[in-house]
């Protein structure tokens, strides 16, 4: 039995739930048995190999030191890159530094050389080695540690920050899609004209931020990338039992940019092992961030009719003039728009509608198609 183990305060996140969906819809592909677990106290006699998904520095130590020390070898699937821990374990990880060295090169191409490095969490690991990345590419010019715009916690600080100098750049390079979103937004709000002069570079892809094509560039996680490397990398431990460790890193997908182009001896049982920390990072407290997060997980958990639904009620349409033009009954309606309020965590419908009003850029592209921004792209654009 394969084992996975998510790094509670990790467990919301976007990133987390798209690498855990990766991760075991390949297990699933491969029939590979799997159970996901929350305690190393559930691990069995059976259980050999655990797959950790987290980001914190101090959890991923401590989890990786609790299964060497129970006896099930961890594989690390992370949004990161490869960092060296005091432990016995295996990595399928970003490269990040590369990644972000092979960006600057491409807007430099394009003639932008003045580019900033925006939103980035000092708690994060993966921020860490994007500005690395960052820094490394601009080691010429021995300015680019002044260009780096953290977020401590407020992503509406790190704007009024970054506002007083954005005539010093042609483009701005931010650390995740709320980043970027945020960025966009406010900045078309404060300076319009310089919202239109100003690329914005998002390192991570998602729903929301394709409601801001054209304002907004996003590079590819690759996360599909990722699982099938996990899943890989887990056949090849057990078919080659002489290896000790394997390190996969991954590279992020520039196609929108570019167009066309054996286990340690198991502790006594009965032992019990430690709780794994809770570690509190001010980055997930930014009720800006975490409401642009609720919207991103409506948009991508939403089915197609529930998207058409969203739309009408936009318009600030009834559930009656609803229900004439989807072919629905009100109740089928009402009950739909409940579960979306629920995964919002809003009051009702007019709180739902002031949040997606807050996040989605007004007047909505594409009409009534314009809440499915794939849909959009496979009509021909």
């Amino acid at each position: 039995m394969i084992l996975i183990l998510v790094e509670a305060s990790y467990a919301d996140s976007i990133w987390c739930i798209r690498l855990l969906e990766g991760l075991t819809g390949r297990l699933k592909q491969k029939r590979l048995p799997f159970r996901q677990i929350t305690s190393l106290d559930e691990a069995g006699p059976d259980s050999r190999y655990i797959y950790l998904i987290g980001s914190d520095n101090v959890w991923l130590e401590a989890a990786l030191q609790a299964c060497n020390q129970a006896g099930v070898y961890p594989i690390l699937l992370c949004n990161q890159a490869y960092h060296t821990f005091d432990a016995d374990y295996s990595t399928v990880c970003l490269d990040v530094v590369n990644s972000m060295r092979r960006l600057m090169e491409i807007l430099s191409a394009r003639g932008l050389d003045r580019v900033a490095l925006y939103g980035v969490n000092p708690q994060s690991v993966s921020d860490e080695a994007r500005e690395e990345g960052y820094l490394s590419a601009r080691a010429r010019d021995g300015r680019g540690k002044s260009d780096v715009f953290f977020n401590n916690g407020s992503l509406e600080n790190c704007f009024e920050i970054f506002l007083r100098r954005s005539g010093e750049y042609d483009a701005a390079i931010c650390v995740n899609e709320f980043a970027a979103v945020s960025l966009a937004r406010r900045l078309a709000r404060r300076d319009p004209e310089r919202a239109q002069r100003l690329l914005i570079v998002s390192c991570a892809d998602g729903w929301l931020s394709q409601f801001y094509e054209g304002r907004i560039l996003s590079v590819k996680g690759n996360f599909a990338a990722r699982a099938k490397a996990a899943v890989a990398l887990l056949e090849n431990l057990r078919k080659n039992p002489d290896l000790s460790h394997i390190i996969m890193t991954i590279r992020w997908d520039f196609s929108a940019l570019q167009p066309g182009a054996g286990a340690p001896a198991p502790a006594a049982p009965g032992d019990g092992y430690p709780p794994l920390p809770w570690i509190q990072d001010a980055f997930y407290e930014d009720s800006e961030l975490n409401e642009m997060m609720l919207v991103e997980r409506l948009l991508r958990e939403s089915a197609d009719t529930d998207r058409v639904l969203l739309w009408h009620l936009l318009q600030g349409e009834s559930y009656q003039m609803i229900s004439e033009k989807c072919f629905l009954t009100e109740s089928a309606i009402k009950y739909r728009v409940k579960k979306m309020v629920e995964l919002c965590r809003v009051e009702g419908r007019q709180q739902l509608v002031a949040l997606l009003n807050e996040y989605l850029p007004q007047p909505l592209p594409g009409g009534r198609e314009g809440l499915s921004p794939a849909r959009r792209r496979r009509g021909g654009r």
